[in-house]
């Protein structure tokens, strides 16, 4: 039995939903190296594990900054 493409890599639509930003962005991600995926006939593939350990620092940034801007006001 075959794994579902959708639990084993990330697109950059799924993972921008995730994040709560554009695919754009992910896509810049992408292009400069931040983000390690391949293109496969011109889509861009994200390996699930690479997508969930962006996603954990990328939601661990954003409340940190959440906080500092709670403590400063």
């Amino acid at each position: 039995m075959s794994e579902d493409i959708t639990t084993t890599v990330w697109t950059p639509r799924t993972l921008a939903e995730a994040a709560d930003v554009t695919t754009s962005y992910i896509r810049l991600l992408l292009s400069t190296n931040k983000l390690r995926g391949q293109k496969m006939g011109g889509v861009w593939i994200i390996p699930y594990e690479e997508g969930q350990r962006w996603l954990d620092e990328h939601t661990a940034q954003s409340k940190s900054k959440d906080a500092a801007l709670t403590t400063e006001a």
